[in-house]
Parts: structure tokens; C-alpha cells; sequence
């Protein structure tokens, strides 16, 4: 498993552990036993209190990341951190891909790792660009359910519902409800499109995120969705529902695949659509 490498000294032990979480799949280790093998590790990031980094410090962990491996680093928040951070880029290079002091506020925290995570990942996708995206249309197509997820403010909600693949954009079509008064406020969606779980050779799950476009029901592309479904244009004007049409224009995919595995690729690999 391609997995991020978290490594912490003594002080930002909890910090490390709480990042680990957030950039999975991860591990933390001390700075005092750094793994064997670093074979698996897509990356390594630092969390540490800047106290102890000194001059010879930062050589150690030059030395001790192995050189072809990005690095983001973490300092806890003190007085003094900036000057270590620009010591940090000065001794790790191009090979920095972050340098900052962990943001206290929660809210802060999680977006700048969920921002790090997609960065490492997308980079270390190693399946090119266009057999992935065939991957993922792939296994679009030969399923039809999805869990679709839209929120705003605090309401969320998570329906399963129906797909059509169409021109590599999701369709939809729904009776309407909450989710409705969800992408009203916020038009950004997720979709989860999955496999019961087998075996590890079996795997298929896929992470979707998009935006949502209801489609007016008497226009074209409404005619097209239902053509495609099988659905007679007159018998669904006779329901007694109005039957609506979402879109979605599909962005990013990120993908955990045994097919990819066995292409000679790393089973998740992330995808700009």
C-alpha cells in the first residue's frame, strides 16, 4: 500500500498522530526510528517543535529522507519558526513541497491537509492520464448506483440513487427533495460509486467531486437522459410527479482499484477529469 509518512519528534508526537488521520493512508513514526524500508512511502511529512531544529538537525533529516521523496514540513507554532522554515528550504530544495507552522484552528488545519493530501496523491498517480481516465469511465459504465452527497452550512445528506453515464457527465433523475434545497445553496456534490468488499483482489471504489446542473425538463439534452434510459418522454409527463434532471460535470475521481493493481500501478490513483 502507497502510504504517507509522518515523523514527529518527542513534542509533536500528537500533532503527528492527528495529521496521520488526515493524510491517510499513513503512519507516524519518532524521528528516532525512521522505518527500514521506504519502499511504500509516496512521502514524507514533518511535524516538529522548531526548538530542536538546528543547522545539524535539518543535515539529519536531509540525510534520513530518502532523496527522491517530497517533504512538507510542520513546525508547531512558536516564536522563531519562520526563520527555521527558511532554513528548511534552503538545506531541502525543490524537494519542499510545504513549509509552515500548523494552523491552531481546526477549520484551517483540515483544509491545508486535505490540500497536502491531493497534492501528494495526484503526483504519485502513475497510471497515465488517459488509460486512468478509462479506468474510471470503465467502471462508471458497467455500474448504475451511486451515493450521491450535497450539503450546505450545516445540513448534509447522502442518497442513494440511480446513474446514467452520458458523455462522461453523470445523470440523474430524482423526484426532487432535499438534495434539491442542498444544491440550490451549493452546487457542489460528491458521489461515491463502490463494490461490496470481497477480497483485496476484487477491489472498485471510486470518490467523485462535481458540479451539479439541473437540466430543464422539456430541453434536448432532458430528451436525450431519457432516450438513453428507455423512458418515453409522454409517459413520464404523466406521472403524477414532476421527474427531475441533474447533471453532474464530473472534476476530480479518485480511484482504489485491484485492476490498476494489476496493471502494474499503485491501487489509488487520483484523476483531474
Amino acid at each position: 500500500m502507497v502510504r504517507i509518512l509522518v515523523l514527529h519528534d518527542h513534542r509533536a508526537g500528537k500533532a503527528a498522530g492527528l495529521l496521520a488521520r488526515l493524510l491517510g493512508p499513513a503512519m507516524k513514526a519518532p524521528l528516532t526510528a525512521p522505518p527500514a524500508d521506504w519502499s511504500d512511502v509516496l512521502a514524507c511529512v514533518l511535524v516538529l517543535a522548531h526548538a530542536g531544529l538546528t543547522a545539524a538537525g535539518l543535515d539529519r533529516l536531509a540525510r534520513t529522507v530518502p532523496a527522491h521523496l517530497p517533504v512538507a514540513l510542520w513546525l508547531l507554532p512558536s516564536a522563531g519558526a519562520e526563520e527555521r522554515l527558511r532554513a528548511a528550504g534552503e538545506v531541502f530544495g525543490d524537494r519542499l513541497v510545504l513549509a509552515g507552522t500548523v494552523p491552531e484552528d481546526p477549520v484551517a488545519l483540515a483544509g491545508a491537509a486535505v490540500a497536502l493530501r491531493r497534492r501528494l496523491f495526484r503526483e504519485a498517480s502513475e497510471m497515465p492520464g488517459a488509460e486512468l481516465r478509462a479506468l474510471v469511465m470503465d467502471g462508471l459504465a458497467a455500474r448504475t448506483t451511486c451515493t450521491l452527497c450535497t450539503g450546505h452550512g450545516d445540513e448534509v445528506r447522502a442518497t442513494p440513487i440511480e446513474y446514467l453515464l452520458l458523455d462522461d457527465r453523470l445523470y440523474l433523475f430524482s423526484e426532487g427533495g432535499e438534495k434539491f434545497a442542498h444544491l440550490l445553496a451549493n452546487p457542489r456534490v460528491s458521489v461515491a460509486v463502490y463494490d461490496p468488499f470481497v477480497s483485496m483482489a476484487t477491489l472498485f471504489g471510486l470518490q467523485l467531486t462535481g458540479r451539479a446542473v439541473l437540466v430543464p425538463a422539456r430541453s434536448v439534452e432532458y430528451g436525450r437522459a431519457l432516450a438513453a434510459k428507455g423512458l418515453a418522454p409522454e409517459r413520464v409527463r404523466a406521472l403524477p410527479v414532476l421527474i427531475h434532471l441533474v447533471r453532474i460535470d464530473l472534476e476530480e475521481a479518485e480511484l482504489v482499484s485491484s485492476e490498476a493493481q494489476r496493471l502494474g500501478y499503485a491501487a489509488r490513483q487520483r484523476l483531474r477529469l
